[in-house]
């Protein structure tokens, strides 16, 4: 989909590739190849792996950069860390991770932003929400220094602080708004529509809305109350929720209908996403209440919930970018997630067009070990040149 100018050998070997994207779903994965300007292992090429890792990879190249992409076998942080420790047996060389996909998203920022469905959320830090302890009047997070996650690197924090400016955040937003459009169109998916962003009242459950259609439903009024098991996946149109209990949001509005403010949309009624630096909430249990949500986001200032972070966290030098596909309440459903897998892929990519890497020497008297050349289970041994070049990437017409 997207390519440079310049031909960028392939690396020597596998100490040679520095970024490792990881993800969890499919649909985040396929986002992700979807933006490889070049997959290395075709035509029975291999770099195969270290002995013990049990990881599956996808290697290949997006714009100037080596990556590593490896496909989770499912959610959640032990999940997260096995791949994170198996893929540093391989790959000694990693110096960024990037936890690439989909999230449960706060209504709005701490400093009053608002976040909508499509949106990117990028980690300063993360928070391990369900480390603590349980007691009768309620969940208490062990919050000392021993017990937190660490920060980042000083590299990341550097990095993170230049891209969170005025400028280099305008430049990101626009190259994922720009790589987002291609990708719809490769993926052929569209765009969900502003109409389709909903945001209910925090204390607003979704349930059967109509009194005498459940029992169950009809006696939850608060919100510890339990909903009747049908209503927990069909949608709000087939519950009946009631418009009246939706939250407006100033960024789904039309250029015409906006009082004030510079328009967010295009020609086309397409929102561009708007990429947000902050905390992110992890743990292995998913958000779907808005008001435990909103306390926790008051706490703990976070403003997006998912569940893998905390596991990579302190395996890999990592970073979270994660497209927002749903307000982590009870009415959260499945409409939103491609797209948001699309964006927060179309990010990461802004995102690695700023990141330098490291100087090598010269590894021109390496060797590339290929497997499926020769007889089964022989390894051929040839001279490959590795080439560094900073030609930036371009949309090809």
């Amino acid at each position: 989909m997207l390519s440079s100018h310049a031909k960028i050998s392939r690396p020597c070997h596998r100490r040679d590739f520095e970024i490792a994207l990881i993800c969890t779903l499919r649909i985040e994965h396929d986002a992700i190849e979807a933006l490889l300007d070049e997959n290395y292992e075709t035509d029975g090429f291999s770099y195969r792996k270290a002995p013990g890792d049990h990881n599956t990879y996808t290697l290949g190249r997006i714009g100037n950069h080596h990556v590593v992409l490896a496909q989770m076998p499912g959610m959640g942080k032990a999940n997260a860390a096995g791949v994170a420790s198996d893929l540093r047996t391989s790959f000694d060389g990693i110096k960024l991770g990037i936890l690439v996909g989909i999230c449960g998203g706060v209504p709005k920022t701490a400093e009053g932003a608002e976040i909508l469905l499509g949106d990117v959320v990028i980690s300063k830090t993360v928070v391990q929400i369900d480390f603590g302890r349980q007691y009768p009047h309620g969940f208490v997070r062990k919050d000392t220094l021993e017990e937190n996650l660490g920060r980042p690197n000083s590299e990341i924090r550097a990095f993170l602080e230049k891209m969170s400016g005025q400028l280099s955040h305008q430049r990101m937003e626009e190259r994922t708004t720009c790589y987002s459009k291609e990708l719809c169109k490769v993926k052929r998916l569209e765009y969900p529509g502003a109409e389709n962003d909903e945001l209910y009242e925090p204390h607003y459950r979704h349930k059967h809305q109509l009194g005498g259609s459940c029992t169950v439903c009809a006696q939850c009024r608060n919100m510890n109350d339990e909903v009747c098991d049908i209503a927990l996946n069909p949608s709000c149109i087939d519950l009946m929720c009631n418009d009246k209990y939706l939250v407006p949001r100033n960024r789904t509005l039309r250029v015409e209908d906006l009082d004030f403010g510079v328009p967010t949309m295009d020609a086309e009624g397409i929102r561009q996403p708007s990429i947000h630096f902050g905390r992110v909430g992890s743990g292995d249990v998913v958000m779907k209440c808005g008001q435990i949500r909103d306390d926790i986001a008051e706490r703990e200032k976070v403003i997006a919930f998912e569940m893998e972070g905390a596991g990579l966290w302190e395996c890999l030098p990592t970073v979270v970018v994660k497209g927002v596909c749903d307000y982590a309440d009870s009415h959260k459903s499945k409409e939103w997630q491609g797209y948001a897998a699309i964006t927060a892929a179309a990010c990461t990519r802004a995102f690695l067009e700023e990141w330098r890497t490291t100087d090598r020497q010269d590894t021109s008297a390496d060797t590339l070990v290929v497997q499926g050349m020769a007889n089964p289970g022989d390894d051929v041994l040839t001279q490959h040149p590795y080439t560094h070049l900073t030609h930036p990437s371009r949309l090809l017409a």
